[in-house]
């Protein structure tokens, strides 16, 4: 049965709602080896609706978990900040290297370059993962917030 619906879905014989509901029903039955070809020919067929489902989701995800950084620290909305307060969607995301990237950052009046604390998942299937860049320093990527707030703590000490 797979296999004829694996040649129905690549011969286009789907719309997006049938291929949503696929979908839906693959999922439900555990046919894991019909979901990525059903994910990809809907991304084929309406990228729109697509992206509303599987990207969508994600990048609410990680803006949720740099925001709940930022508040639960008090960071983000500093009264002496040299740039913009709040959590901003970042330049991988932006590019199309990450799929979801948010950020937050802190420049004192006496440094050349921000700090930040940037929040980001690659790929659909990957792990959350947190870049912390000093003024001062390199770049450093862990894959532990409490590690990213205590590498952000020590960035923002002026």
């Amino acid at each position: 049965m797979s296999d004829k619906i694996i040649n129905d879905i690549k011969s286009g014989k789907y719309d997006r709602k049938k291929l949503e509901n696929l979908y839906l029903n693959a999922k439900r039955l555990n046919h894991t080896d019909l979901i990525p070809i059903i994910k990809e020919s809907l991304k084929e067929l309406d990228s729109s609706s697509y992206s509303k489902r599987f990207v969508k989701p994600i990048r609410d995800k990680i803006k949720e978990i740099a925001t709940e950084i930022a508040e639960s620290e008090h960071w983000g909305n500093w009264e002496n900040n040299k740039v913009g307060n709040g959590v901003k969607p970042g330049g991988e995301m932006l590019t199309g290297k990450f799929l979801a990237e948010f950020y937050f950052s802190y420049k004192h009046e006496s440094w050349k370059k921000s700090s930040y604390l940037a929040v980001f998942q690659r790929e659909e299937n990957s792990s959350v993962g947190y870049s912390v860049q000093a003024h001062n320093q390199e770049q450093v990527t862990v894959y532990s917030s409490e590690e990213a707030i205590k590498l952000f703590h020590s960035t923002i000490k002026t």
